[in-house]
């Protein structure tokens, strides 16, 4: 519509340009054309920015909605890695403590088993990041409007998330460690017995020992924790979810 009346007062423009009409009444004419198109042309270029801007915030609220869903399946699997610590903390703790002296029997045999078979095992976060990244690669991070929440978002990806993973990658190399001593220790008796030493020799003590979790680790998954949380409430600020009428 814009674009026709452009054409038309244009039009006019040089129809008024080229009358028969004294060189006052042109100028008025002109100078009307003139502003009529002017005007036209800045309502075109304004109602296309209001388009382009809510077509802008549209695609940051789905980001958002779908950013929430992600923190909060990140945050569910990360409490039940620190559970996962803190049961590991314990076993470790019990399991550098035993004598070597007194190999289990019966029902501590059994328990000793199912200790070491949990040495085995690792749990770390795996952040969703895909969301996060391919919205910051398509450049669009700066159309979020609420700079707090942005800054918050940023934080959360590029710092927190990052430092977590430099203290589970911390542990996981110490894991790693006892894993492989293992496998040489057993290399030739895998028996409970053969375990049993292996994990109360002086070289798996020390090991046992350094797999206690850094209290950094537990730090800085609280960090990570809150600030996701925070990011959840101010998103469900700027998007309250509707409430339901009774019928």
């Amino acid at each position: 519509m814009a674009e026709q009346e452009v054409a038309k007062h244009t039009k006019n423009l040089l129809g008024a340009a080229t009358s028969a009409h004294g060189f006052a009444h042109k100028l008025r004419e002109i100078v009307l054309e003139m502003v009529i198109i002017v005007f036209a042309v800045s309502i075109s270029i304004w109602f296309h920015s209001l388009g382009e801007h809510r077509h802008e915030q549209a695609q940051v609220r789905t980001f958002l909605l779908g950013l929430k869903k992600d923190l909060q399946s990140d945050m569910d699997q990360l409490a039940e890695v620190v559970a996962f610590h803190h049961k590991a903390d314990q076993r470790y703790a019990a399991l550098a403590a035993l004598d070597p002296a007194q190999p289990p029997a019966g029902a501590e045999a059994a328990k000793f088993e199912q200790d070491y078979q949990f040495v085995r095992m690792n749990n770390f976060l795996v952040a969703r990041l895909g969301r996060y990244e391919g919205f910051k690669s398509a450049g669009k991070l700066t159309n979020i409007e609420n700079d707090q929440l942005l800054d918050q978002i940023i934080a959360l990806y590029e710092y927190d998330v990052p430092k977590l993973n430099l203290s589970s990658g911390g542990w996981l190399s110490d894991h790693r460690k006892l894993g492989e001593f293992l496998d040489q220790a057993t290399a030739e008796d895998d028996s409970t017995a053969g375990r049993y030493r292996a994990l109360t020799s002086k070289k798996g003590k020390i090991l046992l020992r350094k797999m206690v979790t850094y209290p950094q680790l537990y730090e800085r998954a609280a960090k990570l924790q809150l600030e996701a949380k925070a990011i959840v409430v101010a998103i469900d600020k700027a998007y309250p979810e509707p409430v339901a009428v009774p019928r």
